[in-house]
């Protein structure tokens, strides 16, 4: 939900309840005020009996007229006045009136009488009907213009925050682009603009520094190795060594071959981090599954591997070539490597996967750890632990499902197109 929709729910949300509520509290206020006028005319009616009677020695004539009735009654003793509003059937409109009665006692020559003093509430009612609809009507053009106050004015305002939303969507630091912002008036906003453009400068430069060391690093640390290992094959020529100084140069030759392969490997990897690999486009995975069966045949035939393949519909996935290349050269050479003496392969290629499954020792760590850097099926394996690592970050990078499992023997790896 968008902040500006959640912030108009609230608000309206809020506005409502305080304005139903103190329409309540509005609406019992103006009636005991009315109720209160209404009772200081009965009282004043009141007062003018007790006058007249004292004056003249006798009770007033009754009155009955359309918003006034006076009536008097004898009584057997003297009451106390009181107040209240009752519902009286008027016989002439044919219809219960809402009235207000005030009865108070009055002793005239030493007998007790009640006297009745009413005043309809139907003009009382219509005030308050008419006040309540007028303040209703306000509160509802008040509701229309705070609703369109939030869609339109806040809106408006929020605007230089959605174009900066939309530029950090879109900026991308391989680009080393810096962010084009546009300038504004809110303070707020300007704050964020000046902390995102340094926070993205900074990005870039790091990013660039970084992507340089890593590229010189990586060529002067390949360039002493492969010189390292030119020497080693001109040693191994020779034939003055006795053969544990030969097993000590072939072991300085494996372990220089081993840390070229390292050092290519973690410079793959910081290159498809640092998404280097930008160009793409629909690559066939059939032609590059059988490219690397055909260059990988050798291996196949010295371990005595069984291959088994079911290529069905070329799956033609959107990615980088090299990285397709680098990941089905990953997942085929993983098969090959863990595999055991007469062992199988089977490659099953459809529109929606590639699915390799091997036979294979079973894994001694938990098989959720293998995706991750320098982890190892097996601790004295020759492999480096960053094959499937690299599977894993080609995959995330173009958004392919991969699933391992270890069922019956069989090592099991999905990549779901």
């Amino acid at each position: 939900m968008k902040l500006l929709t959640r912030y108009n729910r609230a608000n309206i949300f809020a506005t409502i309840t305080v304005l139903l509520l103190s329409s309540i509290c509005y609406y019992y206020i103006l009636q005991s005020i009315l109720l209160s006028q209404l009772d200081d005319d009965l009282k004043v009616e009141q007062q003018e009996i007790i006058d007249y009677a004292a004056k003249n020695k006798m009770l007033p004539n009754a009155a009955d007229y359309k918003d006034l009735k006076i009536a008097f009654k004898p009584a057997s003793q003297s009451l106390k006045t009181t107040i209240t509003s009752l519902d009286i059937y008027n016989p002439l409109e044919h219809e219960t009136v809402s009235t207000r009665v005030l009865i108070f006692s009055l002793t005239l020559d030493g007998s007790n009488y009640k006297a009745y003093v009413s005043k309809s509430q139907e003009g009382t009612e219509d005030l308050i009907k008419l006040i309540v609809l007028i303040t209703l009507a306000m509160v509802l053009l008040l509701l229309a213009v705070l609703f369109s106050v939030n869609r339109f004015v806040l809106n408006k305002l929020w605007h230089p925050f959605n174009d900066t939303l939309k530029e950090l969507q879109q900026f991308n630091v391989s680009s080393i682009s810096p962010l084009q912002l546009h300038d504004n008036n809110i303070t707020e906003f300007m704050h964020l603009n000046k902390a995102v453009t340094t926070m993205s400068n900074r990005v870039i430069n790091d990013y660039t520094a970084l992507k340089s060391f890593t590229e010189n690093a990586s060529h002067e640390i390949q360039t002493p190795l492969a010189i390292i290992n030119s020497k080693i094959e001109l040693l191994i020529q020779g034939e003055n060594f006795t053969e544990p100084q030969m097993r000590d140069i072939l072991t300085i030759h494996d372990e220089a071959s081993r840390l070229s392969k390292l050092n290519k490997s973690l410079l793959l990897l910081t290159k498809i981090d640092n998404e280097q690999f930008q160009q793409s486009g629909l690559v066939g995975i059939q032609q590059i599954i059988s490219h690397y069966l055909d260059k990988y045949e050798e291996l196949i035939t010295a371990k005595k591997i069984t291959l088994t393949k079911k290529i069905g519909d070329s799956a033609e996935v959107k990615m980088n070539e090299a990285m397709a290349q680098v990941l089905i050269s990953n997942l085929i050479n993983n098969a090959i490597k863990h595999n055991v003496e007469n062992g199988s392969i089977d490659v099953v290629l459809d529109a929606h996967q590639l699915v390799i499954t091997n036979t294979g020792m079973p894994p001694n760590i938990d098989t959720s750890q293998l995706f991750e850097r320098f982890k190892k099926a097996k601790v004295d394996s020759e492999s480096l632990g960053l094959g499937l690592a690299i599977v894993k970050k080609i995959c995330g990078q173009y958004h392919l499902g991969i699933t391992y499992t270890y069922v019956e023997k069989m090592h099991r790896l999905a990549i779901q197109f």
